[in-house]
């Protein structure tokens, strides 16, 4: 029998506890099973683990019943109406059991976000569906007679004081095995607070939207954790709405009606926010920092006033932008989903919503039609607080 190369204190680092449960041996093992079949990989060793780990935790969840497998599927529904990104869900797809399509995702998702330098890998890629067939198989096997870890059952249903609820949710956030990929690389410099206001696993999705999914909105106890759940967003004031307010309408006004503006260099900038705007014309105002770069997107809401992006004209194919060189754009365009405050997320938000990346593919890959499909889940697995994020 070959050596053991994952322990049980590597399984308790993506448990909510310390005190080793009757089934934590099955699985740990499972977890060796899955390691000695993966197939040989230039992934580093210590991911090459994490991924055995976080199948053999992704099949304790649906054996035992945490419910947090469920919670993304569910929203992954509610958000895209099919209950994963990039796969076709074949018939056999049942979302209460074990899939391999599941499978695929988990080995695409711990890979992708495990911090060594690599290009965004492709969710296509045969390696992926190969090692995802082989741990399949696998569970296949075990599904009917597998243990249950009872501890995990209805966890996170109930909550006791705050002391509880900071347990639980600081495992949620960053230690289990969907959502610590997607934090691992800051999960030790995030503060008590700040795990409420940065989003965390593919989806993005804050802690209380978890929470909610995982307890179906019925749990009141939750509701009750101080910081848990968003306090309203402060009024602004009177004279900031009507500041915004008359923005937005000289905006308007200039663009012949248009919520966006293309501005080729700091000469058509400078004289849209002097001449359009009616902006004083002064440093504070007319933004000199900006002379170094090429171009320009403005864009303007009543409320929230304008925002400005810098270089990615090239990208947009909007009908308003005639710098669009779909060369450019087929080269650099995916980076807009991918590379944090390139571009502000209420404009990507409008981009992708009009379809206005359409030659966004993967680096190396291509994979064009999988990328325009994918877009907005690309956009918050990868750039999370920065595309969800106040």
């Amino acid at each position: 029998m070959q050596k053991a190369n994952l322990y049980i204190n590597d399984w308790l680092a993506i448990h909510p506890y310390t005190r080793q449960q009757p089934s934590d041996v099955y699985f740990v093992e499972l977890a060796n099973r899955f390691y000695r079949i993966c197939p040989p990989t230039e992934v580093p060793d210590t991911f090459k683990k994490k991924l055995c780990l976080y199948v053999a935790a992704y099949f304790e969840d649906v054996i035992s019943g945490l419910g947090l497998w469920q919670a993304f599927v569910r929203k992954h529904t509610e958000l895209y109406a099919t209950p994963l990104p990039f796969y076709t869900i074949n018939p056999e797809y049942i979302k209460d059991e074990v899939n391999k399509e599941d499978i695929r995702f988990l080995i695409w998702n711990t890979l992708q976000k495990a911090p060594y330098p690599h290009p965004y890998l492709n969710p296509l890629d045969a390696a992926i569906e190969k090692t995802a067939h082989l741990f399949f198989s696998v569970l296949e096997e075990e599904y009917e007679t597998a243990p249950a870890n009872d501890f995990l059952q209805d966890y996170l249903l109930t909550v006791n004081g705050k002391e509880e609820a900071d347990k639980k949710l600081l495992w949620l956030f960053g230690h289990t095995y969907l959502t610590e990929p997607s934090v691992q690389e800051y999960i030790e410099r995030v503060s008590p607070s700040d795990k409420f206001i940065i989003p965390c696993g593919p989806p993005a999705l804050f802690l209380y939207e978890w929470i909610d999914l995982l307890t179906d909105n019925k749990t009141e106890e939750w509701q009750q954790i101080e910081g848990l759940y968003p306090a309203a967003a402060p009024e602004l004031s009177e004279e900031m709405k009507q500041r915004n307010k008359n923005t937005y309408g000289l905006f308007i006004q200039g663009t012949n009606g248009n919520p966006i503006v293309y501005l080729n260099g700091y000469q058509e900038l400078h004289r849209f926010l002097t001449e359009v705007l009616q902006w004083p014309d002064d440093d504070n105002h007319t933004l000199p920092q900006m002379k170094k770069h090429r171009n320009f997107i403005m864009m303007a809401n009543p409320e929230k006033g304008v925002l400005l992006a810098n270089d990615i004209c090239e990208c947009i194919s909007d009908p308003l932008n005639v710098m669009y060189h779909q060369e450019t754009a087929s080269k650099e365009a995916f980076s807009l989903l991918t590379v944090p405050t390139k571009c502000p997320p209420d404009l990507m938000k409008y981009l992708i919503d009009h379809n206005y990346i359409p030659d966004a593919q993967l680096p190396v890959y291509g994979e064009r039609e999988l990328v325009q499909k994918n877009a907005d889940f690309i956009a918050r697995h990868s750039l999370l607080y920065y595309y969800r994020g106040d």
